[in-house]
């Protein structure tokens, strides 16, 4: 979901049955769309707002912020995704050398926050029956 607008339309959706119940898992896109693509931890606010709470949620975020922003989300009780396709720099302003280096980056940030690391097998139970 891009803007507050796409929370609000997948709600309606849902609210219309036109999107079944499931077991949903949000993703929130920041900066995609903004003047160079660069997003700010404060960019989560307004999806958050608009969030009903209903479903587990996540943020992807375009620009040299990107640590911040997943760093707000753990923060927050969001996961984060994280890797070059949004970009590829460092929090301290270095070029990463790998998409590992800034996964990294957030796990520690998500240690120091007492928020759990899943491993794959725990992300899938959450979509099984």
């Amino acid at each position: 979901l891009y803007d507050v607008a796409d929370v609000q339309s997948w709600q309606q959706l849902r609210a219309r049955g036109v999107i079944p119940d499931n077991k949903w898992f949000l993703l929130f896109v920041l900066g995609r769309y903004s003047v160079g693509q660069t997003s700010s931890p404060t960019d989560l606010l307004p999806f958050l707002a608009a969030h009903d709470g209903a479903s587990p949620w996540a943020m992807c975020a375009f620009g040299a912020q990107e640590n911040a922003c997943a760093i707000a989300a753990a923060s927050l009780g969001g996961h984060a995704r994280v890797g070059f396709e949004n970009n590829l720099f460092l929090k301290n302003g270095l070029q990463a050398p790998n998409n590992a280096a800034l996964v990294a980056q957030v796990a520690q940030g998500a240690q120091a926050l007492g928020r759990p690391l899943a491993k794959a097998d725990e992300v899938r139970q959450l979509f099984l029956n």
